[in-house]
């Protein structure tokens, strides 16, 4: 704690205990560094997404996708679902920046309810991803069929970080809605007794 003095009082009391005024130490803090732990664990969550997802597309090299023809389909799938999650993953983080700034008692319900559907959304998407690149890398040539294990590969790690977010947020709304004691009687009266 930090004391600070106030002006000298004209009693009999010492100038050093005249109208002390306790500092709290946190309060120097500006309102945007009180980030809720859940939205800075999402946010290092999604910049591995994004990482993620550039290495996917990278490996989509058109040399290499050409030289199996009949995937066209499913190559225009894994651009499309690399897309949304790149504008997903950095909108949201945009977000949380913003949602931050608010401050630390920032209610999160609306945030949380929707990470949970997107994640989910992101979720399916790349369990396709997983199965068109583990079929393609069975039948495909070599080199083709290596690249296509990879990005399978990678689809898999995105697949758990979308479980992570649901999850983390998913247990916000538990915690704060469900199980939090001060809602538990706030709807009281309204029901007979």
């Amino acid at each position: 704690m930090l004391f600070v003095s106030g002006p000298p009082s004209h009693t009999l009391r010492p100038e050093w205990e005249a109208d002390a005024v306790v500092v709290e130490p946190a309060s120097y803090l500006p309102a945007s560094m009180a980030i809720p732990n859940q939205l800075l664990i999402c946010s290092a969550i999604k910049v591995l997404i994004v990482l993620l997802t550039i290495v996917v597309l990278i490996l989509l090299d058109p040399t290499y996708v050409t030289a199996y023809i009949s995937v066209n389909y499913e190559i225009v799938l894994i651009y499309i679902v690399s897309a949304l999650t790149l504008l997903y993953c950095i909108v949201s983080v945009i977000m949380y920046f913003l949602l931050a700034k608010r401050g630390e008692e920032t209610p999160l319900t609306n945030c949380s309810l929707s990470e949970v559907i997107f994640s989910t959304a992101g979720i399916m998407g790349w369990l396709i991803i997983i199965g068109i690149g583990g079929t393609i890398s069975q039948r495909t040539i070599i080199e083709t069929g290596e690249r296509f294990g990879w990005i399978g590969a990678l689809a898999g790690i995105i697949v758990a970080c979308f479980l992570g977010i649901a999850a983390l947020f998913t247990m916000n709304l538990i915690n704060d809605k469900i199980l939090a004691t001060g809602r538990m009687r706030k709807y009281e009266k309204g029901y007979p007794q």
